[in-house]
């Protein structure tokens, strides 16, 4: 579009900003500039537009603030928005993110990390994109000059030590008082897919701090599954939680327009209730409790968005699956007794297996469901574009 103070985005080609996802409409929503203030307007959407969980015709935001297109989140940090961000608000434009601790996300890449201590204020680097940083306890006197095509992406940070507030905010580099050639501390490398950049800015953060398996509901619950199958850590114990929570599993929606991450013992002690990513969560967590290694894979495919679970084990995978299928052919139960004829997961290079424990596998390491994009979110808040299920994901046939 030839106004930069505003941009309509959807599916349809023309739009400033495209969506491929299958909830956004062709032209679903438009962005525009109102002064300082940035207004949202719902185009006649078929899936609507949703502004902090609440259906809008139009409202009022702030870039960073809460907003959905249909069922995706919208991706603040892509880069077809630059210019329209750079455009409004005298080109003081706040992404406002507030984030426990030292934090930042660089307001360029959405690159995560951790101001260094010690540091008072100054200009520090983004060690994804090397975008200049500079961080006070205030901005700096006077605006930009236009010329220049300074930018600034101010970012809300919280210094929990001094229960302060602390600015950081992209400069273009003519004000350079005080410069500190040093790295902010990254967590995680530059990320690789505008999918994976989306995570990291409005879901990763969340789903890590529901990954409570330190908490002692999660602990005890998964060491009195695990115990069945007693010994060192195995994808018997791993069946073991699997099919126990699914078997008990009552799916309840999220909120209307909204996500809610629930807590791996919140979700324990209200006996298995919740959606997708509940089910990704407390599998997870109870596998990281007893020594294990697990992370959640947010997807898009032909149904929409889904997340679940993978585990890491060790071992070849004809061996992993003749250990599922002697477990299951075990079973007391007899409704629950199964072959394991082969097993689906995604190899990588500190990983010979990621076994998959999507729900509708319907046992560990059980089929894939076609994706569109695949990001892993871990515990500790690092995330990875994967490849696709379809293309990295074959199965390893039974012998």
């Amino acid at each position: 579009m030839t106004d930069s103070r505003q941009i309509v985005v959807g599916r349809s080609r023309d739009c400033g900003l495209v969506l491929s996802d299958g909830s956004v409409s062709g032209r679903h929503a438009r962005l525009s500039w109102q002064g300082a203030t940035l207004l949202v307007e719902d185009l006649g959407s078929a899936n609507g537009t949703w502004v902090r969980g609440q259906r809008v015709s139009q409202a009022q935001l702030r870039p960073g603030d809460d907003l959905r297109l249909g069922a995706v989140s919208f991706p603040w940090g892509h880069p077809d928005l630059y210019a329209f961000l750079r455009s409004g608000a005298a080109g003081d434009t706040i992404l406002g993110m507030s984030i426990p601790g030292r934090k930042y996300i660089c307001g360029a890449c959405g690159q995560t990390g951790l101001i260094p201590r010690g540091f008072g204020g100054g200009t520090l680097e983004c060690a994804a994109c090397h975008t200049a940083l500079i961080v006070g306890r205030k901005p700096p006197p006077g605006k930009p000059g236009g010329r220049v095509g300074s930018i600034f992406l101010s970012l809300i940070l919280l210094s929990a030590a001094a229960g302060v507030g602390v600015w950081v905010w992209q400069h273009g580099g003519e004000e350079r008082a005080r410069v500190v050639r040093e790295q902010l501390q990254p967590i995680g490398p530059r990320p690789t897919s505008e999918q994976e950049l989306s995570v990291r800015v409005h879901t990763r953060d969340r789903v890590v701090a529901s990954m409570d398996s330190s908490d002692p509901v999660v602990r005890n619950a998964a060491v009195r599954l695990a115990a069945s199958q007693q010994g060192n850590f195995s994808v018997e114990q791993v069946a073991s939680i699997f099919t126990h929570v699914r078997g008990r599993w009552r799916y309840v929606n999220d909120p209307q327009g909204a996500e809610y991450f629930a807590h791996a013992s919140e979700t324990i002690t209200n006996e298995y209730v919740g959606d997708c990513d509940d089910f990704a969560i407390v599998v997870a967590s109870m596998i990281t409790a007893i020594g294990g290694r697990a992370r959640i894979v947010m997807m898009s495919g032909p149904a929409g968005g889904h997340a679940y679970p993978e585990v890491c084990l060790s071992g070849e995978a004809e061996e992993v699956r003749a250990h599922l299928d002697a477990h299951y052919q075990a079973l007391t139960d007899r409704r629950l007794r199964q072959r394991v004829n082969g097993i689906h997961y995604r190899p990588a290079s500190d990983c010979p297996l990621w076994l998959n424990l999507d729900w509708n596998a319907g046992v560990p390491g059980g089929p894939y469901e076609a994706e569109s994009w695949a990001v892993a979110i871990y515990p500790d808040g690092t995330t990875e574009t994967l490849a696709t299920a379809g293309a990295a994901a074959s199965p390893a046939p039974g012998g």
